[in-house]
């Protein structure tokens, strides 16, 4: 298959997806509008007062030497200038002011009255806007506590921060440190759930344009928890007998060390490609014993094959070192808590602790998933029974030896709204908007380095026209460990440089078994008022694994409908196959799961149709010198990888897999979410990025206006009064020409991602005090750079409202594909 059809236009492929907001965008806390004039007021003084004081301070300093014989008038006089020069009022009384006024001309006087009334009226907004300042914080924190009285809110609360709900509630706290610190979590998760549509419980919801939805939810015990059970059997020697093995692969003199780490909320299963040393040998020994022709050996047939004086301690040796691994005994699907307790059902309840503990699981389980609106005291219970499943999470890791392993997520949730859903491609000018953009995508839309890399290595390994039968083993030494590996960086770095100019990579062939270019879009609309009406949040690979995760939430239709597109995306291959890492660990990769049989690789869930990797072949094209994986009966295989993990925090072995499967990278810099964000050449200064739009016609905004601004010349809250740090606020947003409005980006000192740089966005408004404090917390250590963007769409530009008239912000996930059958051959 050539990528040759320059003229293939783009398809606007289904499902389509909606993320609605959990709460109204009006609970986003804004001061009133009083403010707004205060300020206002006080700029137009403020610029006033500055175009005056040149003016003041000479007739000011002109007065000093014709006072020298009254000294009482020159020091009031003296004190003027140093007041002028804060534009503060002079502080005469009339008396005084009177006897000055003797020594100057008519023009002076004039220049010295107007001076003390424009900073008379300066103190007076200045003492309004105090009362209005502290009146704003007290709504805001009035707005805030008010969302805790959505039940979805604050049972969805119980799950993201379960020690807050127990304890930290803001309404229960009557010190006042205790007490803002309290508003500062509250604010962060209703701004979160108001402003930014990131699904996570019922903090954002999901739904299907043009369907209504009954708002129900999916609820299970996470992975993580699962699996540091499953480890924690197999260290008793009780329960390890139950459960069967499996020894790492090896290749030659690498092994794949696999590595469980969790951070962040997210588990992942680093597999590293190192040198066996002496554990090849037991390896190799262990992998002779297997009983099965899974590759896998029973607890016994381990022992036995480890032999020596004290064969368990051996084996916990292995188990620790990860040489060997418990296998999951459940499949991708299955409620992994449910296969637990039945696998352990037999066993006594004074036998080990994680049996009891397992059944315990099993109570606060159901106490997680009860109804939200149960009782008024049910988000208190829920986050209870969360509190206590990390426990028994964090005991378990003990128990398995991983001691600075944190099972943060312990309870998944996925909800659908509750809203009827307007439909968005059946909107003539939105589909068409979609179609420009996608025709201007198409030629970023280029072939990795990354692939080429992976063609040479494959030919000098097999020869031109080569085949290989062990594709594990290619790409395990493919992705061997070392200190450096100059050719993969600079694949890495031509790709960073394609972006600029892909050229002829944009057309590049692939194999039959390689995915054509894909785009998924995520964006926004806003309300047709003669402005924009559409922005473009970021794109993502457009081959459905952003949608896969809702699949079990909205039903069969949508499943169908998405395994339709998934295999469009393959249109060249005879079989398809999803390759989906960390199924057994990762709750949101395990969500993923489940829409094509998969191909799978060692430590991943098996299932109906599962093909594994280790029975298919490689081989590569010489007549367009490109590689295609094929299936036992030599045709044509797609690895579609459906999962939610980017692709690029992959083990460098797997990533060339997915490499393999879908090679494309998209360089457009048509969104407005692209990474990593570049510091501006002059660190101090502050930034300013104009807003873009597709085609310069303003209809489809690409990018946001942004400040890249350095963290110590933001005006924050410190040590002075509310009023004073929004007065500052407001001054720095005039300066630069920002909104009242805008999302705040970390942007760490380094360039490389790091969780601070990846966090979600926070909303803010420059004109709020409970905001600027909530920043000045938020913005953590080796943060040097912060990207502020303006809130497009504001909290009053969205369309969708929901059952009580309330502005919902919402964003759209639609897939575009560039095959259509003969146009790519």
């Amino acid at each position: 298959m050539t990528a040759t059809a320059t003229h293939t236009p783009v398809q606007l492929g289904v499902p389509e997806l909606t993320r609605v907001a959990g709460l109204p965008a009006v609970c986003c806390p804004r001061p009133g509008a009083r403010t707004a004039e205060l300020l206002d007021r006080q700029a137009e003084l403020s610029g006033a007062l500055e175009e005056l004081r040149g003016r003041v301070e000479d007739v000011l300093f002109a007065l000093v030497p014709l006072l020298d014989d009254a000294r009482e008038l020159r020091r009031a006089v003296l004190a003027a200038r140093r007041a002028a020069h804060r534009a503060a009022p002079p502080g005469w009384d009339e008396r005084t002011a009177a006897r000055i006024e003797e020594y100057a001309d008519e023009e002076a006087r004039a220049a010295l009255h107007r001076w003390q009334e424009l900073t008379a009226a300066a103190q007076a907004v200045a003492g309004e806007l105090e009362k209005e300042v502290a009146q704003d914080r007290a709504a805001a924190e009035d707005t805030l506590t008010a969302a805790l009285e959505d039940p979805a809110f604050a049972h969805s609360l119980a799950l993201a921060t379960p020690d807050w709900v127990r304890y930290g509630s803001a309404r229960k706290l009557h010190k006042a440190r205790k007490r803002q610190r309290a508003i500062r979590t509250l604010y962060s998760y209703t701004v979160r759930a108001a402003a930014k549509t990131s699904p996570f419980a019922r903090l954002t919801t999901v739904g299907v344009p043009g369907r209504a939805h009954d708002g129900h939810a999916v609820h299970q015990v996470s992975a993580t928890v699962a699996f540091t059970a499953l480890y924690a059997l197999a260290c008793s020697p009780h329960t390890a007998p139950l459960l069967r093995y499996r020894p790492s692969p090896t290749t030659g003199e690498l092994l794949l060390h696999p590595e469980y780490v969790a951070t962040g909320g997210v588990t992942w299963r680093i597999d590293h490609v190192v040198e066996a040393g002496p554990a090849a040998g037991w390896a190799h020994t262990l992998a002779a014993a297997c009983d099965e022709g899974d590759g896998t050996l029973s607890h016994e047939a381990a022992l036995r094959a480890l032999g020596g004086a004290d064969p368990f301690r051996r084996y916990l040796r292995l188990l620790d070192s990860g040489v060997l691994a418990p296998v999951a005994p459940w499949r991708r699907g299955e409620d992994a808590v449910s296969v637990l307790l039945a696998l352990t059902d037999g066993v006594r309840d004074d036998g080990p602790a994680v049996v009891a503990q397992l059944r315990e699981l099993a109570a606060e389980r159901d106490r997680m998933a009860a109804p939200f609106g149960a009782a008024a005291d049910a988000p208190r219970q829920r986050a209870g029974a969360v509190a206590r499943v990390r426990e028994l999470g964090r005991e378990w890791a003990r128990a398995a030896g991983w001691d600075r392993f944190e099972p943060a997520e312990v309870c998944y949730e996925d909800a659908v709204t509750e809203l009827r859903l307007p439909p968005v491609l059946e909107d003539e000018e939105t589909a068409a908007d979609l179609r420009r953009l996608g025709a201007s995508i198409r030629p970023r839309l280029f072939r990795s380095h990354l692939y080429d890399e992976l063609v040479r290595r494959f030919v000098a390994l097999y020869g031109r026209g080569g085949s290989c039968d062990d594709v594990l083993g290619f790409a395990m030494r493919c992705g061997a460990e070392t200190d450096r590996d100059p050719e993969l960086e600079r694949a890495a770095q031509l790709d960073l440089a394609a972006r600029e100019d892909p050229g002829e990579r944009a057309w590049l062939p692939v194999g039959p078994s390689s995915a054509p270019p894909s785009a998924a879009v995520l964006f926004q609309q806003m309300r047709p008022v003669g402005g924009p009406r559409m922005v473009v949040n970021q794109f993502n690979p457009g081959t459905g694994g952003l949608l896969t995760r809702f699949k079990g939430l909205l039903g069969d239709g949508f499943a169908d409908a998405l395994r339709t597109h998934v295999r469009r995306c393959w249109p060249y291959a005879a079989h398809h196959h999803e390759l989906v890492l960390w199924t057994e660990c990762s709750t949101v990769q395990a969500q993923s799961a489940g829409l094509l049989p998969p191909l799978t690789l060692p430590g991943e869930l098996t299932a109906p149709g599962a093909l594994a990797l280790s029975a298919t072949r490689l081989v590569h094209d010489p007549h367009q010198d490109t590689l295609t994986l094929l299936a036992p009966d030599g045709l044509p295989l797609a690895a579609a990888y459906t999962g939610l993990v980017p692709t690029h925090l992959f083990p460098k072995f797997a990533r060339f897999l997915a490499v393999l499967s879908d090679p494309w990278i998209n360089g457009s810099p048509l969104s407005d979410y692209r990474m990593p964000f570049q510091l501006p050449r002059d660190p101090e200064r502050v930034l300013a990025l104009d807003r873009q739009t597709l085609g310069g016609e303003g209809r489809v905004v690409t990018r946001r206006a942004s400040w890249i601004v350095p963290v110590d010349r933001l005006p924050l809250l410190g040590s002075g009064s509310d009023a004073e740090a929004v007065t500052a606020a407001d001054a720095f947003r005039r300066a630069h020409g920002m909104p009242y409005e805008l999302f705040a980006y970390l942007l760490p000192a380094g360039r490389g991602m790091s969780p601070d740089h990846d966090r979600k966005p926070l909303w803010i408004r420059l004109d709020s005090a409970v905001s600027l404090d909530v920043l000045a917390h938020w913005i953590t250590p080796g943060i040097s750079h912060v990207r502020l963007v303006e809130a497009l769409p504001a909290h009053d530009q969205h369309p969708l409202r929901d059952a009580h008239g309330e502005q919902r912000a919402a964003e759209h996930a639609v897939l575009l594909h560039w095959s259509d059958g003969e146009g790519d051959r």
